[in-house]
């Protein structure tokens, strides 16, 4: 009895045709899957990239209102602070309008002083403090302190910006600011915030008119300023890193925050940052910001 054929339609594959098969289909799902990871890659680092133009955008915006509003007092209001309240022929160096503090690896918040070990400081991140009094009521905008709370007529708060881990955000390096505006209630109103995630190194120079002209004739550290209410401007340098730890670009390349700027002759080594964590986007920011309020004091102190 014959065996009848099956049509060509039933035929079955043949091993060496199905390893085949399988071989073709194993490339295509390789390339396709390289495709699918270098294009998640590529947006995970151009999502980096946003984040830390917006964490620079941001960061120099807090510092630029900070030190706009350091030395601000109602001059017009009567009985409000003297002219030269924040004029260093007034008091010791706390009475200025605003303080820097050069390469801590710690620092305070207290209002007294900005010495002490209560907050690690990262990367010897210059540390910022600026003095101001709030507005009246019948004042053209009301003061607000860094956390955006307003400062009552009269009130002297002293807001002090720095780089510090947020234990919240699993120690991603953070500027925080800390500010001692008693109002409104503590319980709503904590001391110390983390408000720009990802700022890994904060630098900043002081534009020094050392001959009164109006001209800046020097830009120096906190510790070499000879004096404070000399200062017009302010250089900040800011190194933001990504949040991502698999972005591509990353790695542990020194920056030096100033162009042309010796660390090392004038006494600054936290001008010179090399990150110890590698396979993170990076990027330096620098900025300029004028200083308002200091035209008052007497130009030959």
């Amino acid at each position: 009895m014959k065996r009848r054929s099956l049509p060509a339609a039933q035929d079955g594959l043949t091993l060496i045709e199905m390893m085949v098969a399988i071989t073709i289909g194993l490339m295509l799902m390789v390339g396709i899957s390289q495709v699918y990871l270098s294009s998640m890659s590529t947006q995970r680092t151009q999502n980096d990239a946003t984040l830390m133009n917006e964490s620079a955008r941001f960061g120099f915006d807090l510092l630029s209102r900070e030190l706009r509003k350091a030395g601000f007092r109602n001059t017009w209001q009567q009985n409000s602070a003297s002219v030269s309240e924040f004029c260093p022929t007034e008091g010791p160096l706390p009475q200025s309008a605003y303080i820097g503090v050069n390469d801590p690896t710690s620092i305070s918040t207290a209002s007294a002083d900005l010495s002490g070990t209560a907050i690690a400081v990262s990367n010897k991140s210059d540390v910022l403090k600026v003095r101001f009094y709030g507005e009246a009521t019948n004042g053209t905008e009301t003061m607000t302190d860094c956390h955006g709370y307003p400062v009552a007529a009269g009130q002297l708060v002293q807001d002090t910006l720095y780089v510090a881990p947020d234990p919240a955000n699993n120690n991603e390096p953070t500027l925080w600011c800390h500010t001692d505006n008693p109002a409104p209630a503590t319980a709503v109103h904590p001391g110390a915030l983390p408000l720009v995630a990802g700022v890994e190194s904060l630098q900043l120079l002081y534009g020094e008119d050392t001959d009164s002209d109006g001209i800046i004739n020097r830009y120096v550290p906190w510790n070499l300023v000879s004096k404070v209410h000399k200062v017009s401007a302010v250089k900040a340098s800011a190194v933001v890193r990504g949040p991502n730890g698999l972005a591509l670009g990353g790695g542990t390349t020194s920056f030096v925050h100033f162009p042309g700027y010796d660390p090392t002759a004038n006494a600054d080594a936290g001008a010179l940052f090399t990150p110890t964590t590698a396979n993170r986007l990076r990027k330096q920011y620098l900025t300029e910001i004028a200083i308002r309020n200091f035209g008052y004091c007497d130009s030959d102190n």
